[in-house]
Formats: structure tokens, C-alpha cells, sequence
């Protein structure tokens, strides 16, 4: 059965890196919003209109799972609305929706933040007050949302 793993935390929590360690372990292709943002910074498209990344994000996960290929979805899903879309996903290839919710300590996730080199997305610093922002208002997953959580660190 394929797998939809659906990340969830801050910025700075370690979703890309546990998504490239794990991708894988879990026979898993990595699709995430920074790796769209930085096709479209290449390709002359605005890499920080939210609703194309998204469409693109969903597009790229579709044509994986279509092919029967569990896929990690890389990026903050950090309220109930930003993850709808891939639970509808999940629901129109059947596969199996797993939230990997990462709940690290928010002078964690400034301090690896704040190390970032900000030479590409995925890369670079966000605002400070940005992610004391999301920190505040993040949603964890909800066990009618999931077929299964997996908090990290656990």
C-alpha cells in the first residue's frame, strides 16, 4: 500500500533533514515546497506565490502516488487548512496518511534557523518573528486527520 507522510512542524524543526534520512528507510520519494520554490526561481516564475508552489507540490505528489510510489510531503502543514489538500490526496490513491509531526522546542528551531547559509530556499533564514509566529499558532495533527502520528523527537 502507498504512503502519504504528510511533515509537520516550524521552520527549523529538521522535516527536510529526517525527509532525506528517512526517504529510503520508507521507500519513500521526497516532494517538498522549496524544492518547487527553487524551480521557479530558476525557471523566471514567482517562487513565493503560495497557491502555484502548492498547485505544483500536489501535482508532483500525484503523478508518485499514481505510479504506486509512497511519497514525503516537505513542508510546515503547520495549520489543519495548509494540509487539506494532501489528505484529499491520500483519499483519491487510497494510500495511507501518517502525519510525522515534529514538535521541537521553538530556541531549537531559532538557533538551526539562524545557521542557515540563505543561499537557496530550504537554505535561508526566516524572520525570527516569523517562526515565533507559526510556533504560536501551529495545529498539530489530529487522530481524525491521520491513520497514524509519529511525533519526533518521540
Amino acid at each position: 500500500m502507498t504512503t502519504l507522510y504528510v511533515l509537520i512542524g516550524i521552520p527549523g524543526s529538521g522535516k527536510s533533514t529526517w525527509a532525506r534520512e528517512n526517504a529510503t528507510r520508507l521507500n519513500a520519494v521526497v516532494v517538498g515546497s522549496d524544492e518547487v520554490r527553487r524551480d521557479f526561481r530558476a525557471n523566471g516564475q514567482d517562487p513565493l506565490s503560495g497557491d502555484r508552489v502548492f498547485a505544483e507540490v500536489e501535482r508532483r505528489a500525484r503523478v508518485h502516488l499514481a505510479a504506486g510510489r509512497s511519497v514525503i510531503l516537505d513542508a510546515t502543514h503547520f495549520l489543519h487548512k495548509y494540509r487539506t489538500y494532501a489528505l484529499y490526496l491520500a483519499g483519491d490513491f487510497h494510500a495511507r496518511r501518517v502525519a510525522i509531526w515534529f514538535d521541537v522546542p521553538l530556541d531549537v528551531c531559532l538557533q538551526r534557523n539562524a545557521q542557515r547559509s540563505n543561499q537557496t530556499f530550504g537554505d535561508e533564514q526566516v524572520p525570527e518573528g516569523i517562526v515565533r509566529e507559526m510556533d504560536t499558532r501551529l495545529q498539530p495533527p489530529r487522530p481524525d486527520e491521520f491513520d497514524e502520528m509519529i511525533r519526533v523527537p518521540d
